[in-house]
């Protein structure tokens, strides 16, 4: 059985304590200490889709034609969405959220104080295994 070599364990060792060569090529922007307070910290963008994208997201939604789908406007946030309406992402939808959002996510939801659209993306489907695997074995869906 033969272990690698010596040098190789040291090389490694030294590549990993190591500046970056990305670090290297420059220093990341940051504005100046007085531009701080009228800087924001985050980029704005503004919706990539269209009227024409409404039917494919209330298809992959099931929504049968139960909810109202609008397309933000340009100047329109996630964080605000219009009155009467909630925010979600594409790619919740592409990973299982389904409308009516199932009652056992929305009392999750409930539970720990978030909304539907605060959910990591992958969380439905980890959420829709739980509660088929929690039914499988015949335990309740409760959070109380």
């Amino acid at each position: 059985m033969s272990f690698p070599s010596t040098s190789r364990v040291g090389s490694a060792a030294e590549s990993i304590n190591s500046a970056s060569p990305i670090s290297q090529a420059g220093e990341p922007w940051l504005p100046e200490p007085e531009e701080l307070p009228t800087t924001p910290w985050y980029e704005e963008k503004a919706s990539t889709l269209r009227l024409s994208d409404i039917p494919i997201i209330k298809d992959k939604g099931e929504m049968m034609g139960k909810f109202e789908v609008v397309i933000p406007h340009p100047d329109e946030r996630a964080h605000r969405p219009p009155p009467g309406f909630h925010t979600f992402y594409m790619n919740q939808i592409e990973m299982g959220l389904r409308f009516p959002i199932p009652r056992f996510i929305a009392a999750f939801c409930r539970h720990i104080s978030l909304s539907p659209s605060q959910l990591a993306p992958n969380s439905y489907s980890f959420l829709l295994a739980l509660a088929v695997l929690l039914s499988y074995h015949g335990l309740p869906l409760m959070l109380e």
